[in-house]
């Protein structure tokens, strides 16, 4: 049987990369680490580390095991709460990780309905952080649930699954690129653009998913915009758009309304799709269930006639 001790330390060493950074980080001896670890690979009956003289790195066993360390913390973590929640016997309380655009135009209203029926009051934790990050945060037990966002495919990526091993994936709505060019531009009065009617603009470009998911975008239908600036920010982007830098593809929820700009469906386009994803057992659980049903209605609102 593997003591849950070991898979403690084991998820520390494997998370750092080395038995003296672990020991370091648990105020420990390395040589007391390196007992433990090999008392644990005779447990596992699997060699679980590459040992060399700059740390480990996890063999194929070990990275099953890291699957299931992270995991078997996460659920303890959340046992805690919950025991610490019941011992002090204070309101219900949840814990989302959300993305900005979702946070504003999702997260906030849904929290407001909620709010608004006295007899379901919780209190929220909101962490910022994009859909990695987040899905790290539902993981390890530091979020409850986490707002998340993937382009095109109706299915959210295979990988999700390695970070918040079994986590539970809830579509709520999907939200087109639009193309967003100044007010004077000579699109801005048509009801619909072709990438290629911008091919040769300077391009304002996002970075991570959504930079991702226009460069395959562009390259997929061959064309090589001259990107002239990468930014995170949308709201960044539609400024910088305004100004006349360049033109951008920004998610519509994440478009402002603003009379210097206009933003138009474009063809061919990438659809980002958003969901909560949840730790298994959480949607039953009635702070979890309760603000699960709160963002389905909102995005109900959010879904055009």
């Amino acid at each position: 049987m593997i003591d849950v001790r070991w898979l403690a330390l084991f998820r520390e060493v494997a998370h750092r990369g080395s038995f003296a950074r672990a020991a370091r980080a648990l105020h420990m001896t390395p040589s007391a680490v390196s007992q433990q670890m090999a008392a644990l690979e005779r447990a596992a009956g699997s060699t679980l580390f590459e040992r060399s003289t700059r740390g480990v790195t996890l063999t194929p066993a070990g990275r099953a095991l890291a699957r299931t360390a992270d995991t078997v913390h996460g659920e303890l973590h959340r046992a805690q709460r919950t025991l610490d929640q019941l011992r002090d016997q204070g309101p219900p309380s949840v814990t989302v990780a959300t993305f900005p655009s979702a946070g504003a135009f999702l997260l906030a209203p849904a929290l407001a309905a909620l709010e608004a029926r006295r007899e379901a009051h919780v209190d929220t934790t909101v962490i910022e952080s994009e859909p990695a990050e987040a899905l790290a945060a539902l993981g390890d037990g530091r979020a409850d649930a986490a707002l998340v966002y993937h382009f095109n495919t109706r299915q959210p990526p295979s990988s999700w699954k390695d970070t918040a091993a079994r986590c539970t994936y809830h579509p709520l709505l999907h939200d087109d690129l639009h193309l967003v060019v100044p007010a004077g531009h000579r699109l801005a009065s048509c009801r619909t653009a072709r990438l290629e009617d911008v091919a040769d603009e300077p391009w304002i470009h996002g970075w991570d998913l959504l930079g991702k998911a226009v460069d395959a975008l562009t390259s997929a239908h061959g064309l090589t915009p001259e990107v002239v600036c990468r930014s995170s920010d949308y709201r960044f982007m539609q400024a910088l758009v305004a100004a006349g830098v360049g033109i951008a593809l920004i998610p519509l929820l994440a478009v402002e309304d603003r009379d210097d700009t206009r933003a138009l469906p474009v063809t061919p386009t990438a659809r980002r799709r958003i969901g909560l994803c949840t730790a298994p057992d959480a949607p039953s659980t009635p702070p979890v269930h309760a603000l699960l049903e709160a963002l389905q209605a909102r995005a109900e609102a959010l879904r055009p006639d």
